[in-house]
Formats: structure tokens, sequence, C-alpha cells
């Protein structure tokens, strides 16, 4: 598992990652989140998901906000915001896929 996990691309700073009985994960809190909101995937291609393409873009905002506002050193980024934010652009993403999929679908029909 620990091999899989490395082919992710992540900067892993520690201090930028979850900790786990004292140790840092594998993957920095926004990845982390990122991951767990693509699990939304399956539940919503089951559910016949279609969202507006807004929706999806919306959700992505705060981690690019997050993201660009710390790289600028406007300011300091926390554990908990970057796992907000990333959790919000996996289900953004999730959303994304399963509109698609379903356009897709509803084209070749």
């Amino acid at each position: 598992m620990r091999g899989i996990l490395m082919t992710i691309p992540c900067h892993r700073i520690h201090e930028r990652c979850l900790h786990f009985k004292g140790k840092p994960m594998l993957l920095c809190a926004r990845c982390f989140a990122m991951l767990l909101g693509y699990l939304f995937t399956p539940i919503a291609l089951a559910f016949n998901m279609v969202v507006p393409l807004w929706v999806p873009i919306i959700m992505a905002v705060p981690l690019v906000m997050d993201g660009f506002t710390q790289k600028w050193k406007w300011r300091k980024s926390s554990n908990l915001v970057r796992f907000i934010t990333g959790i919000l652009f996996g289900v953004g993403q999730s959303l994304l896929i399963s509109t698609m999929t379903w356009e897709i679908v509803q084209y070749f029909k």
C-alpha cells in the first residue's frame, strides 16, 4: 500500500500532513481529503447525479484560494482548512465525473 501512495503526486511536507499515532501520514491533509472526496464518485454515479457545471467549479474555488494565498505568503493555512478545501474539491470532481458520465450516456441513447 505504501508503494501505491508514494506514486500520488504530493509534496509530503510533514507539518502539512495529518498525524496518526504520532507519525505523519504519507499524504498531506489536502491530498488525503481529495482522495476521500473521490470516494463519492460511485455514489454520485449510482444515484445519477447531474449538476450544473458551475457547481464543481464553485467547489474548487476554496482550494484554489487557499493554495494561492498561502503560496503568495498572504496568510498561513492550517491542516483543518487544507482538509476542508481538499474534500470539497474531491467531491466537486466526483460530481463533475458523474455529470459528464450521465451526459455522455444520454448523448449515445
